[in-house]
Order: structure tokens, then C-alpha cells, then sequence
């Protein structure tokens, strides 16, 4: 009979964090441990070589369970189910419901359909776009003009009428008048009173976001993980804040945003990232006081109790890839980056993920490349099964100082932003715009100087490849 509960380290002595240390140093004969072994990050926080378990003591946020207030280790509590998504751009509703049908069949369960321009899309639309498309077995999300809320409402619309006022229909439409004022810097208080009816006039329809956060675009534009972070959560607060003081309900405006993160190449920060996005989104919430008056079911492990709503603080998230570090010379090294990249936002606990075909920085997405991508998250759960546990880097103790340490200095600059008058006043003053291009540039020269390795880009390239065609600047 097999023995049980053997202790297979008894017969090794413990060793103390000195004695560690005390190796290490012997091991570097005079160099500097700091110089040496110490990783100085982007980030603005440095990162040692290795954590021991009295590394965790400062560590304030491991005594929750996946699914409990403030939601670091995820908002699930069964396995780590995601959606994973694939977005079609429309240049004709019929052929568009064609290819959603047919990828409806190959593993996807959440579709994105990109409208491009101003389209203001009717009920009649989305009746051929989503002709025998069975929206409770699905994600539905549009993607249209940021500030447009009239999609949403023929959305809502839609479903009301195809599936009850009370739907549980899980949808999304991009509307994001701040992330459209940063991008081009027009931004009008009308487009908050219209987001205000919005909310309100669906409020029935619990699973239909309206408001979608683009915390990508700081990430395309070159920034740090701790700053996408503080940005998209600056922007989030400002939602709160300008609605609320319009008078809508804080809980029912949580729920209805959703946050979009783009995810890089640093493979465990990533991770921690979204561990720490949720647990600075969840606090923030709390501190509006949402009014626990709109929960089917309380989800937050008693912690309504005294009638604040902290279901409300649960960040619904979409990862997808970032652009700034893909490559149009040897493409196939993207599907490397992308591959990492969507393990890092799964092992996170990301809702929803989009994996960037590897082509599609340069030209048109083929078949092929878009069967690639869905295969790539398809892989991550029917190969090496990372749906089936919740958060499933929690104890470890150096995604747990990472999570800690994004988590402050992220907070640290949304206090910042928050000073300067919040998100809109201190884009306005143009402090984001400059801290962004301050890493940005700082990262370019990191890469022209070898520091920052991109692999076939400044590390291993092919110097026999050369540009055939001029790239369309559209794409």
C-alpha cells in the first residue's frame, strides 16, 4: 500500500533569505547585486531575482478567495471561462452574416462587427447581420463611432424585441466619447446626457454594455503597463463622476462599462496587470457608494451587507493584442508574440479575448491567419486547459509583488490625474499626452540601442527581406 503524506523536503534543512543572499554574492565575486541581478522596469518599480515566502507579508490582498470584494484573483468563481472573440468588419451585411455563421462553427462564441465611419446602423440591419445568429448562445458586440448612441439603442432595441425586455443577451457597443476626445479632442456635454439616457432607458437589460473604456489606445500609443492602467481607470472614474453628478445610478453605470486592455509582451506583468486592474477598479466603485438596489442575485460573498453595491465593482475586461510591437518583416514571429500575449491575459482572468491575426498590422486578414488566431485561444483551453482553474498564479510569490507593485504606482497616477482636475482637465493641460510620449520615446531608444530585445526586429533579423509593395496606410 502506497504511503500518504509524505513530507519529501524533511530531510532538507531550511534556509534563511541570508543565506540566500549570502550565495549569491559569493556566486558574484565582488560584482553589485543591485547592477547585477536587479531588473529595473519600465514600469518605474525594480524587480529582483527571486522572492521568498516573507516577501507576501506587505502583500494586503491575498486573504480573498476568485469571485470575492475586490476581485484581484478574478470575477469567477467556477474555472476561468472566456469568450473568445472574433471581430468581422461590415462593408455588406449579407456577406458579414455569412462569415459569422461560418466562424460561429469553429470555435468562437463572441463576434465583434467593426462598422467604420459615422454608420448609424437600423433595426433592418441588424435583422440581415444577424439573421439565425442565437444571441443567448453568443457575445454580440458592435464596434461603431465612439460617441454615436444611437446604435446602442437599436440594439437594445433588437433584443427587446427579439428576446424580452429582460433579456440576459450578453452585448456590447463602443461607446467611448472620452476615448474619441482623445483621440481627436472634441468632446461635448451632451455626449454624457445622451450616454445618461442610454443607461437608464436599458437598464432592464443587464448583459448589454454601453460604455467601453479603451485603455488599448494608450498601450498602442507607446505606454506603460502602470500607466494604461491609471489612465483607463481615470477614465472610467470620470464616466462615474460626470454621470452621477447628472443623476444617474453609480451601480447601474458600473455595470454597464466594459474595459478593453491591450496586452504586450511582458508575460508576467500582464498577468498581474489585470489582477491589479480589477482590484483598483473595485475600490474605486466602492468609494461612489453604489446603491445595492439592482443585483438579481447579491454575487459578492455577503459583502452587500451594508447596502453598498460591490457587485457593481466587478470589471468586466477585453484583452486584445497591442500593434506597437508586431512586425511586418518575418510576420510569423508574430504569432510567438500573440501567443504569449493571450496566455497573459487568460492566466489574468480577462472575460473576453481577441487575438490579433498575424498579419493584420500590414494587409488584409486571410482565412488562414484568422483560423490561426482562433485556434491559438482555442489551443489554450482544449490543449492546455487554463479554463478550468480561477486565477491560478495566486500565492505565487512573484506575480503577487508584481500585482502589488503595479497595483501602487498605478494608483499613485490616477491620484495624479484625479489632482489635476480628473481624466478630461488633465488631458486638456496635456499631462497625458506628454507622460505617454515620455515612455514611448524612451522605449523606441531602448529598442534602437539593443536594450529591449524584439526578436527578428533588433535581434535575429532577416537582412535578405525587403518590402515588395508600399503598405496601405488604412489597414
Amino acid at each position: 500500500m502506497a504511503e500518504k503524506n509524505i513530507n519529501l523536503f524533511s530531510e532538507f534543512p531550511p534556509i534563511s533569505s541570508e543565506d540566500w543572499r549570502a550565495k549569491v554574492d559569493a556566486d558574484l565575486k565582488g560584482r553589485d547585486f543591485e547592477k547585477a541581478l536587479v531588473w529595473k522596469t519600465n514600469e518605474g518599480f525594480n524587480v529582483r531575482p527571486y522572492y521568498r515566502q516573507e516577501d507576501l507579508e506587505k502583500v494586503q490582498h491575498l486573504n480573498k478567495l476568485p469571485g470575492q470584494f475586490p476581485f484581484v484573483r478574478g470575477t469567477k468563481t467556477k474555472g476561468n471561462e472566456w469568450l473568445i472573440r472574433q471581430d468581422i468588419v461590415v462593408f455588406d451585411l449579407e456577406a458579414a452574416n455569412k462569415k459569422a455563421l461560418e466562424v460561429l462553427h469553429k470555435g468562437i462564441n463572441s463576434l465583434g462587427f467593426v462598422f467604420k465611419g459615422s454608420t448609424l446602423i437600423s433595426i433592418n440591419d441588424l435583422k440581415v447581420l444577424l439573421k439565425d445568429i442565437d444571441l443567448d448562445a453568443i457575445e454580440l458586440n458592435i464596434v461603431a463611432c465612439s460617441k454615436k448612441v444611437e446604435n446602442a439603442k437599436v440594439l437594445a432595441q433588437y433584443i427587446t424585441e427579439m428576446y424580452g425586455a429582460d433579456s440576459k443577451v450578453k452585448a456590447s457597443v463602443s461607446i467611448d466619447p472620452i476615448g474619441s476626445f482623445s483621440k481627436n479632442g472634441a468632446l461635448k456635454e451632451e455626449n454624457f446626457s445622451e450616454l445618461k439616457t442610454l443607461i437608464e432607458e436599458t437598464i432592464g437589460l443587464k448583459k448589454l454594455s454601453v460604455i467601453n473604456v479603451k485603455g488599448k489606445l494608450y498601450r498602442d500609443a507607446g505606454s506603460s503597463i502602470v500607466q494604461e492602467l491609471a489612465f483607463s481607470l481615470a477614465s472610467g472614474a470620470e464616466y462615474l463622476s460626470t454621470l452621477s453628478e447628472m443623476g444617474a445610478d453609480v451601480a447601474s453605470v458600473a455595470k454597464k462599462m466594459k474595459f478593453n486592455f491591450g496586452v504586450g509582451a511582458n508575460y508576467f506583468m500582464e498577468i498581474a496587470k489585470l489582477r491589479a486592474a480589477r482590484m483598483l477598479w473595485a475600490k474605486i466603485v466602492e468609494a461612489y457608494e453604489p446603491k445595492c438596489n439592482c443585483c438579481d442575485s447579491c454575487s459578492c460573498g455577503g459583502e452587500c451587507e451594508d447596502g453598498i453595491c460591490r457587485c457593481a465593482a466587478k470589471m468586466r475586461i477585453h484583452s486584445e493584442n497591442t500593434v506597437w510591437n508586431k512586425t511586418v518583416y518575418d510576420p510569423h514571429v508574430n504569432l510567438l508574440r500573440t501567443q504569449t500575449e493571450a496566455m497573459s491575459a487568460v492566466l489574468g482572468g480577462t472575460d473576453s479575448m481577441t487575438v490579433l491575426p498575424f498579419n493584420a498590422i500590414y494587409e488584409d486578414s486571410t482565412d488562414f491567419s484568422e483560423r490561426i488566431a482562433r485556434n491559438q485561444q482555442i489551443l489554450l483551453k482544449e490543449e492546455a486547459h487554463l479554463d478550468k482553474i480561477a486565477d491560478v498564479s495566486a500565492g505565487s510569490y512573484y506575480i503577487e509583488n508584481l500585482t502589488d507593485n503595479i497595483a501602487t504606482l498605478a494608483w499613485e497616477l490616477f491620484v495624479e490625474v484625479q489632482e489635476k482636475g480628473g481624466y478630461v482637465e488633465a488631458f486638456k493641460a496635456g499631462f497625458i499626452q506628454e507622460t505617454i510620449e515620455a515612455t514611448a520615446a524612451k522605449l523606441d531608444k531602448s529598442i534602437a540601442t539593443r536594450r529591449e530585445n524584439l526578436l527578428g526586429t533588433n535581434q535575429f533579423p532577416n537582412f535578405n527581406e525587403f518590402m515588395q509593395a508600399e503598405l496601405d496606410a488604412e489597414i
